[in-house]
């Protein structure tokens, strides 16, 4: 079914947030301290550093790839799909399903021991995970990430 391989292909996203987001902070920390200067050459000259950076910040990163050989990564709009998981945690915040989700792909523990921190059975923390995946998913088609 469809929606199963979407859910398994955001999914992927939620397991490898923190990656994600430190390599695309790593571009971006490279993209501010290339040299560059605005205006013109010779006498017109003008170097506002400032405006540089800021110039650089605002255009997204497109591509990002971390790991190596076969285990290599290659995400398109990584900003968008850091939304994306940002964006799934806020609607589940405050409940039950944000809270199993969160020990999930945050603290990585396996569903057993949420389960039993949480008083519910696994397959109700099963069921958690499709309700929040499949708004994950939701999300990813809105912003035109998946089609």
């Amino acid at each position: 079914m469809l929606i199963e391989q979407y859910i398994k292909h955001v999914e992927r996203y939620f397991w490898d947030r923190k990656q994600i987001q430190k390599v695309v902070d790593e571009e971006k920390e490279q993209r501010t301290a290339r040299k560059g200067h605005t205006g013109g050459g010779g006498h017109a000259f003008i170097s506002n550093p400032t405006e540089t950076a800021a110039l650089k910040n605002i255009e997204p990163v497109r591509m990002i790839s971390f790991g190596y050989g076969p285990y290599q990564s290659i995400i398109m709009n990584p900003e968008l799909w850091l939304e994306v998981v940002a964006e799934t945690y806020k609607i589940h915040e405050n409940q039950l399903t944000g809270k199993v989700m969160y020990q999930k792909y945050e603290k990585r523990k396996p569903m057993k021991i949420i389960a039993e921190l949480t008083g519910v059975n696994r397959d109700t923390c099963y069921e958690f995970r499709k309700e929040f995946l499949r708004d994950a998913v939701g999300l990813a088609l809105k912003k035109g990430l998946i089609k």
